[in-house]
């Protein structure tokens, strides 16, 4: 049975995202130019979270669209080969678990769970474009979990 969402979970998973996603930009060398040409080309887009962030703030459908989003982020990230190059295994477990308790909580408090379509990077993608894909990925899993940890606190 899933445990509820405490914001020490938010946080070190957001901290383990955060700290692989610096990794990964700082070996490859990646600039702003290169990351927004790489997310078209590769179709991996922020997470649509404006209601988590507005001031009429919904409970139920932050969670919602949050859940899909990290849905759809773990589909991607599973997608890859680059598990032994980054550790993304214990990340990908993490993540699981995470899931698995926000979709509890959800229960919890009845709001309904939307079906969600797995994702997979595209086929035929360099080395170079994988890795920069992964990197997009854990930036917009930080920024979900940042904003999950403000919609926890509020």
């Amino acid at each position: 049975m899933a445990a509820p969402l405490p914001m020490d979970s938010a946080d070190e998973l957001s901290e383990k995202i955060r700290l692989e996603a610096m990794d990964i930009k700082n070996k490859m060398g990646l600039n702003q130019d290169t990351l927004k040409l790489l997310r078209q080309g590769l179709k991996i887009f922020p997470l649509p979270l404006e209601q988590c962030k507005s001031v009429s703030f919904n409970q139920g459908d932050c969670y919602s669209k949050l859940l899909n989003g990290l849905k759809t982020m773990h589909s991607l990230l599973s997608s890859t080969r680059l598990y032994n190059k980054f550790s993304l295994t214990d990340l990908l477990y993490d993540l699981q678990e995470f899931i698995s308790n926000l979709e509890e909580e959800m229960n919890v408090q009845g709001i309904p769970i939307d079906p969600h379509s797995p994702q997979e990077l595209p086929n035929g993608i360099s080395p170079f474009q994988e890795e920069a894909g992964v990197f997009l990925i854990l930036h917009d899993l930080c920024n979900a979990m940042s904003t999950l940890q403000k919609a926890l606190a509020s």
